[in-house]
């Protein structure tokens, strides 16, 4: 402890007031100490309620940006969807179209060998006919030769 010497100074005053000056730079750090606490509280709730508002302006931003691709990703797919469509429907049109001609060609086929057929069996029925008015002349001459060669013998067969 430091003791000056005044002239209406004793030690224990100069003591009082060295410890009224402490008391006051206590009082004084500590009313510095609260401000610099508050202020850092202030700060620290500044910078949490920055960070929140970065964080949900991030987060708005993540979740505009996922909408937009989802409603991209479901855009193309009702694209491709509908092009699957389209193209199933040719192909499917172009397999009865395909069908349907070689049906038409079958039958127009069918018409061709059947006529084919029936103008071989027209031929053959008129050469049936042919060959069966032939073996029926055939037979005819046949009957007359023997029938002669018979009239020829029975004169002799008289005769003798």
């Amino acid at each position: 402890m430091l003791t000056t010497e005044n002239a209406d100074s004793t030690p224990e005053t100069t003591q009082l007031s060295n410890t009224g000056a402490v008391a006051r730079l206590l009082e004084l750090a500590a009313r510095n100490a609260d401000e610099l606490l508050a202020e850092s509280k202030a700060e620290a709730a500044s910078m949490v309620a920055t960070a929140q508002a970065d964080a949900d302006q991030l987060t708005a931003a993540a979740q505009a940006e996922a909408d937009q691709v989802t409603a991209s990703a479901r855009a193309e797919a009702d694209q491709l969807l509908a092009e699957a469509r389209t193209e199933s429907e040719r192909v499917h049109a172009d397999l009865e179209k395909s069908r349907t001609d070689q049906i038409a060609e079958l039958n127009r086929h069918r018409t061709t060998v059947l006529s084919e057929v029936k103008a071989r069996q027209t031929a053959l029925e008129s050469e049936v006919r042919r060959l069966e008015q032939l073996d029926a002349d055939h037979r005819d001459r046949m009957r007359s030769y023997l029938t002669q060669q018979l009239e020829q013998l029975e004169p002799q067969a008289d005769a003798g």
